[in-house]
């Protein structure tokens, strides 16, 4: 029987404490969605996120390699999973214009992590652009319940959140630094160290501070009550960002990747095929429970799926 440490490791694993610590510990009660909207919604995203997290391994396979320049089997890999993503989000009809520009954001992330990575060179903003775009794929997943819900999401309540999500994206890496290290991953504070040497910790805190002041500078335009909710709510996200950092570590060798079995494909095929028709299936159960509307038309295509490789690590 595998123990929890080990199913907590699995794309689904990854994807449920993902769905737990965002969607259901903080978007669902900031935005105050009704208990009924919440079990209706929740295995929804919990199939999206999972989906998301199927491209994981492919993409820790190629940290070497310029995927925009070298069209190996998991180039073709990464499409296929993008085309079962999107016939998921259209048959829940839960397109609109935040989930397409969510969308875009996500290849711009895929792009800059896979190019940061397989070329070797990263600068500060780099690092900053990366940190700030990492968490698209949790807030695609609050695009959608919006989208689901039929209701269209506040811009203020979403400006509120973003340096909340850069924050708790931030603090992530700041518990997992040694981990990272040791295993040649990308870390936002192993970047920063790179750069900065002793130094980063200060430079790195100095971030942290200016992402916390744009959160509290918005939470303070909130009427006193809801202002003392969402603070209630966000802050356990993102406070090891602003705690002591960790000690500076070296990178120990990273061992070869292991030469992939006969079979890999087909195994992971079963699975995505596995994947999407359990999201149709839930979509079909979904339209049951409401109307059906006519999903509005993706103003840009979905050319690669948002990885999130280190918040879906266990705590």
């Amino acid at each position: 029987m595998n123990s929890p440490a080990v199913l907590a490791a699995t794309p689904l694993g990854k994807a449920a404490a993902i769905v737990r610590d965002y969607v259901l510990r903080m978007y669902y009660e900031v935005d105050e969605v009704p208990r009924l909207d919440r079990l209706r919604l929740t295995p929804l995203l919990l199939g999206v996120e999972y989906l998301v997290y199927r491209v994981d391994s492919l993409a820790e396979r190629n940290a070497t390699v310029d995927l925009d320049a070298v069209r190996n089997d998991d180039y073709e890999a990464f499409h296929t999973y993008k085309k079962a993503f999107e016939k998921v989000l259209r048959a829940l009809g839960a397109w609109n214009g935040d989930v397409a520009f969510l969308v875009d954001e996500a290849e711009r992330f895929v792009r800059l992590e896979n190019g940061a990575t397989s070329r070797g060179t990263v600068t500060r903003g780099d690092v900053l652009a990366m940190v700030e775009l990492r968490p698209t794929d949790v807030r695609l997943l609050r695009a959608m319940a919006f989208a689901l819900r039929g209701r269209p999401m506040e811009p203020a309540t979403r400006d509120l959140l973003w340096p909340v999500e850069v924050l708790a994206d931030l603090a992530n890496d700041l518990r997992h630094y040694e981990q990272d290290v040791a295993a040649g991953t990308l870390n936002v504070y192993a970047a920063f160290v790179e750069l900065y040497g002793d130094a980063a910790a200060t430079e790195l805190r100095r971030e942290a501070d200016r992402y916390e002041s744009m959160f509290l500078e918005r939470l303070s335009a909130l009427p006193p009550e809801r202002r003392a909710r969402i603070a209630e709510v966000c802050r356990p996200r993102y406070a090891a960002a602003l705690e002591p950092y960790p000690r500076v570590v070296t990178a120990r060798p990273v061992p070869a990747p292991p030469a992939r079995p006969p079979g890999t494909y087909l195994r992971k095929g079963v699975v995505a095929c596995a994947a999407l028709t359990a999201g149709v299936l839930a979509a079909a159960a979904h339209r049951r429970g409401r109307p059906r509307s006519s999903p509005l038309p993706i103003r840009s295509p979905l050319h690669l799926l948002p990885l999130h490789p280190k918040r879906g690590r266990a705590s």
